[in-house]
Protein backbone atom coordinates (compact mmCIF):
# COMPACT_ATOMS: atom_id res chain seq x y z
CA UNK A 1 0.00 0.00 0.00
CA UNK A 2 1.54 3.31 -1.00
CA UNK A 3 1.92 6.36 1.22
CA UNK A 4 -1.00 8.17 -0.45
CA UNK A 5 -3.42 5.28 0.25
CA UNK A 6 -2.30 5.04 3.85
CA UNK A 7 -2.78 8.79 4.23
CA UNK A 8 -6.35 8.54 2.91
CA UNK A 9 -7.19 5.62 5.21
CA UNK A 10 -5.70 7.23 8.27
CA UNK A 11 -7.39 10.53 7.48
CA UNK A 12 -10.72 8.69 7.22
CA UNK A 13 -10.32 6.61 10.39
CA UNK A 14 -8.06 8.76 12.55
CA UNK A 15 -9.03 12.21 11.32
CA UNK A 16 -5.53 13.27 10.28
CA UNK A 17 -2.68 12.31 8.00
CA UNK A 18 0.99 12.45 9.01
CA UNK A 19 3.00 14.23 6.37
CA UNK A 20 5.42 16.13 8.58
CA UNK A 21 9.01 16.40 7.53
CA UNK A 22 11.91 16.01 9.89
CA UNK A 23 13.85 19.22 10.45
CA UNK A 24 17.17 17.38 10.29
CA UNK A 25 17.09 15.27 7.13
CA UNK A 26 14.21 16.69 5.04
CA UNK A 27 12.58 13.25 4.51
CA UNK A 28 8.96 12.45 5.32
CA UNK A 29 8.18 10.32 8.32
CA UNK A 30 6.04 7.21 7.80
CA UNK A 31 3.20 5.91 9.85
CA UNK A 32 3.81 4.33 13.19
CA UNK A 33 3.24 0.65 13.67
CA UNK A 34 0.35 1.41 16.02
CA UNK A 35 -1.45 3.48 13.40
CA UNK A 36 -1.05 0.74 10.80
CA UNK A 37 -2.41 -1.88 13.21
CA UNK A 38 -5.44 0.30 14.02
CA UNK A 39 -6.29 0.87 10.35
CA UNK A 40 -5.87 -2.79 9.41
CA UNK A 41 -7.95 -3.87 12.43
CA UNK A 42 -10.76 -1.48 11.46
CA UNK A 43 -10.72 -2.79 7.89
CA UNK A 44 -10.88 -6.34 9.21
CA UNK A 45 -13.87 -5.53 11.41
CA UNK A 46 -15.68 -3.94 8.45
CA UNK A 47 -15.04 -7.04 6.33
CA UNK A 48 -16.38 -9.35 9.02
CA UNK A 49 -19.75 -7.59 8.83
CA UNK A 50 -19.94 -6.99 5.08
CA UNK A 51 -18.76 -10.29 3.60
CA UNK A 52 -21.68 -12.42 4.94
CA UNK A 53 -24.18 -9.88 3.64
CA UNK A 54 -22.41 -9.79 0.28
CA UNK A 55 -22.30 -13.59 0.17
CA UNK A 56 -26.06 -13.87 0.72
CA UNK A 57 -26.84 -11.53 -2.16
CA UNK A 58 -24.63 -13.33 -4.66
CA UNK A 59 -25.30 -16.95 -3.78
CA UNK A 60 -29.06 -17.10 -3.30
CA UNK A 61 -30.42 -20.61 -3.01
CA UNK A 62 -33.00 -21.87 -5.48
CA UNK A 63 -35.88 -21.87 -2.98
CA UNK A 64 -35.51 -18.12 -2.50
CA UNK A 65 -35.45 -17.59 -6.26
CA UNK A 66 -38.58 -19.70 -6.59
CA UNK A 67 -40.27 -17.80 -3.79
CA UNK A 68 -39.49 -14.49 -5.45
CA UNK A 69 -40.79 -15.79 -8.78
CA UNK A 70 -44.11 -16.96 -7.30
CA UNK A 71 -44.63 -13.78 -5.27
CA UNK A 72 -43.68 -11.60 -8.24
CA UNK A 73 -45.99 -13.44 -10.63
CA UNK A 74 -48.94 -13.20 -8.22
CA UNK A 75 -48.39 -9.48 -7.60
CA UNK A 76 -48.01 -8.78 -11.33
CA UNK A 77 -51.25 -10.56 -12.19
CA UNK A 78 -53.16 -8.86 -9.37
CA UNK A 79 -51.94 -5.45 -10.55
CA UNK A 80 -52.68 -6.26 -14.22
CA UNK A 81 -56.23 -7.34 -13.35
CA UNK A 82 -56.91 -4.08 -11.52
CA UNK A 83 -55.12 -1.88 -14.06
CA UNK A 84 -56.77 -3.46 -17.14
CA UNK A 85 -60.12 -4.05 -15.38
CA UNK A 86 -60.29 -7.62 -16.62
CA UNK A 87 -60.07 -11.00 -14.91
CA UNK A 88 -56.78 -12.88 -15.33
CA UNK A 89 -56.09 -16.57 -14.83
CA UNK A 90 -52.78 -18.24 -14.09
CA UNK A 91 -52.94 -21.81 -15.36
CA UNK A 92 -50.43 -24.30 -13.93
CA UNK A 93 -50.07 -27.78 -15.39
CA UNK A 94 -48.79 -29.86 -12.47
CA UNK A 95 -47.89 -32.83 -14.68
CA UNK A 96 -45.64 -30.93 -17.11
CA UNK A 97 -44.68 -28.16 -14.62
CA UNK A 98 -45.65 -25.45 -17.14
CA UNK A 99 -47.72 -22.30 -16.82
CA UNK A 100 -49.54 -19.79 -18.99
CA UNK A 101 -51.69 -16.73 -18.44
CA UNK A 102 -55.02 -15.79 -19.95
CA UNK A 103 -57.55 -13.03 -19.45
CA UNK A 104 -61.26 -12.87 -20.11
CA UNK A 105 -60.84 -10.56 -23.13
CA UNK A 106 -58.96 -13.26 -25.10
CA UNK A 107 -60.68 -15.20 -27.83
CA UNK A 108 -60.91 -18.99 -27.63
CA UNK A 109 -58.17 -19.33 -30.26
CA UNK A 110 -55.84 -17.00 -28.33
CA UNK A 111 -56.42 -18.95 -25.12
CA UNK A 112 -55.68 -22.21 -26.91
CA UNK A 113 -52.53 -20.70 -28.40
CA UNK A 114 -51.41 -19.51 -24.95
CA UNK A 115 -51.84 -23.06 -23.61
CA UNK A 116 -49.84 -24.52 -26.50
CA UNK A 117 -47.05 -21.98 -25.92
CA UNK A 118 -46.89 -22.60 -22.17
CA UNK A 119 -43.61 -21.72 -20.47
CA UNK A 120 -41.72 -24.00 -18.12
CA UNK A 121 -41.52 -23.07 -14.48
CA UNK A 122 -38.18 -21.38 -13.70
CA UNK A 123 -35.13 -23.26 -12.46
CA UNK A 124 -35.68 -26.17 -10.10
CA UNK A 125 -39.14 -24.97 -9.12
CA UNK A 126 -41.37 -27.99 -8.54
CA UNK A 127 -44.95 -27.44 -7.48
CA UNK A 128 -46.09 -30.46 -5.49
CA UNK A 129 -49.74 -29.43 -5.33
CA UNK A 130 -52.15 -26.54 -5.02
CA UNK A 131 -54.74 -26.60 -2.25
CA UNK A 132 -58.03 -24.71 -2.16
CA UNK A 133 -60.09 -24.52 1.05
CA UNK A 134 -63.28 -25.84 -0.60
CA UNK A 135 -62.12 -27.70 -3.73
CA UNK A 136 -59.30 -29.45 -1.90
CA UNK A 137 -55.89 -30.44 -3.25
CA UNK A 138 -54.95 -30.63 -6.90
CA UNK A 139 -51.76 -32.65 -7.35
CA UNK A 140 -52.07 -33.58 -11.02
CA UNK A 141 -53.60 -32.05 -14.07
CA UNK A 142 -54.28 -28.34 -14.33
CA UNK A 143 -54.87 -25.81 -11.57
CA UNK A 144 -56.30 -22.37 -12.34
CA UNK A 145 -55.71 -19.37 -10.10
CA UNK A 146 -58.12 -16.49 -10.72
CA UNK A 147 -57.21 -12.81 -10.32
CA UNK A 148 -60.30 -10.64 -10.40
CA UNK A 149 -60.56 -7.08 -11.70
CA UNK A 150 -61.92 -5.95 -8.32
CA UNK A 151 -58.55 -6.72 -6.72
CA UNK A 152 -59.07 -10.06 -5.03
CA UNK A 153 -58.00 -13.57 -5.90
CA UNK A 154 -58.78 -17.16 -5.03
CA UNK A 155 -57.68 -18.29 -1.58
CA UNK A 156 -55.18 -21.11 -1.92
CA UNK A 157 -51.93 -22.70 -0.82
CA UNK A 158 -49.13 -23.45 -3.26
CA UNK A 159 -46.78 -26.19 -2.07
CA UNK A 160 -43.24 -26.31 -3.46
CA UNK A 161 -41.14 -29.41 -3.06
CA UNK A 162 -37.35 -29.57 -2.99
CA UNK A 163 -36.32 -33.16 -2.30
CA UNK A 164 -37.90 -33.93 1.10
CA UNK A 165 -38.46 -30.27 2.08
CA UNK A 166 -41.63 -28.33 1.47
CA UNK A 167 -42.37 -24.62 1.33
CA UNK A 168 -45.95 -23.34 1.30
CA UNK A 169 -47.31 -20.02 0.05
CA UNK A 170 -50.67 -18.78 1.28
CA UNK A 171 -52.51 -16.47 -1.09
CA UNK A 172 -55.29 -14.55 0.63
CA UNK A 173 -58.22 -13.17 -1.38
CA UNK A 174 -58.06 -9.56 -0.21
CA UNK A 175 -54.41 -9.17 0.81
CA UNK A 176 -51.63 -8.18 -1.55
CA UNK A 177 -48.98 -9.99 0.51
CA UNK A 178 -48.20 -13.67 0.08
CA UNK A 179 -47.36 -15.55 3.30
CA UNK A 180 -44.50 -18.07 3.18
CA UNK A 181 -44.34 -21.09 5.47
CA UNK A 182 -41.20 -23.22 5.76
CA UNK A 183 -43.29 -26.38 6.09
CA UNK A 184 -46.15 -28.14 4.36
CA UNK A 185 -49.11 -26.03 5.48
CA UNK A 186 -52.67 -27.13 4.99
CA UNK A 187 -56.17 -25.75 5.41
CA UNK A 188 -57.08 -28.88 7.35
CA UNK A 189 -54.75 -28.16 10.27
Amino acid sequence: MNRFSMCLLSKYFLGYCKTKTSPTDGQENGFTLLELIVVITLLGIMLVFTVPRFHNTLFVDESKKSARWIIGKIRALKEAAIRNQTNFTLHIDLDTQQYWETDESMSAETRESAALNAASLPGDLKIADIEYPIRGKINSGRADIMFYKTGYTDKLLIHLQDDAQYVSFLIEPFLSEVTRYETYASFEN
